[in-house]
């Protein structure tokens, strides 16, 4: 199996080093570079390409401008200097997201995570949703699914899953406005919910299905009932 590679970054000497990592990956055919995303975008209308390895911060277009034009395209891993893209770049589900100056080990799970999704159906295994946080140096990625709530706490969130809780630096608003679909619900000025993770909805308070109990801001009480109860009531 190869898998048909092209670059995309403005930096000629980025362009230089990502082609030298490609080379010493087997699997991978480098088709070519490209110094924009408008000349990526012509390239993939002319050859087949599986992976496309791409910088973000891009004159005219973006990397994530040509993603979200790119309908069913080829996988893609993002390469930046810039980390506060990393929680946009989750809405085109890209295969990884590396922040330069990269880890030639980190490169290579890169590769074998794209290796492996070729691998598998698409439609045989949806992908879930899902957004990256920044822990330290790393980029950790968290499906909706596993999310019980999200509390805003000083300057930074508690992002609370059964295993651990996670705490980046980011206004709940600014968490809220990028999380996409109905999947969570604002119950309180300071607390995102799972609406999977309610089990009970008293006057006051909400229950979650780890016994954990959050407040319910009377200025949201008319919004969770016409949201995330009316439509699902058993009535007599």
């Amino acid at each position: 199996m190869k898998i048909n590679t092209l670059i995309v970054d403005d930096d000629p000497s980025w362009r230089q080093t990502l082609s030298e990592y490609v080379a010493l990956m087997p699997i991978l055919n480098l088709v070519g570079t490209c110094s924009s995303a408008m000349d990526a975008y012509a390239r993939l209308a002319e050859e087949e390409i599986d992976l496309l390895i791409c910088d973000i911060e891009m004159p005219l277009l973006t990397g994530l401008g040509l993603a979200r034009s790119l309908a069913g395209g080829p996988l893609i891993v993002f390469v930046t200097s810039h980390p506060h893209y990393a929680l946009p770049s989750y809405e085109v589900a890209p295969v990884d997201f590396l922040l330069k100056p990269i880890d030639p080990e980190r490169f290579m799970r890169s590769i074998e995570r794209a290796r492996q999704r070729l691998l598998t159906d698409p439609e045989a295994i949806p992908i879930a949703p899902y957004f990256f946080i920044r822990e330290n140096h790393d980029y950790v990625q968290i499906p909706y699914q596993d999310v019980l709530y999200i509390r805003a706490q000083d300057h930074f969130l508690q992002v609370v899953t059964p295993q651990k809780t996670y705490l980046p630096m980011l206004p709940l608003s600014k968490m809220e406005e990028q999380l996409k679909g109905d999947v969570f619900l604002r119950v309180h000025r300071s607390y995102l919910v799972h609406r999977g993770a309610i089990s009970v909805i008293t006057k006051n308070e909400i229950y979650l299905t780890n016994g954990e109990v959050i407040p319910i801001g009377d200025q949201y009480r008319a919004k969770i009932s016409r949201l995330h109860v009316d439509g699902n009531l058993i009535r007599k």
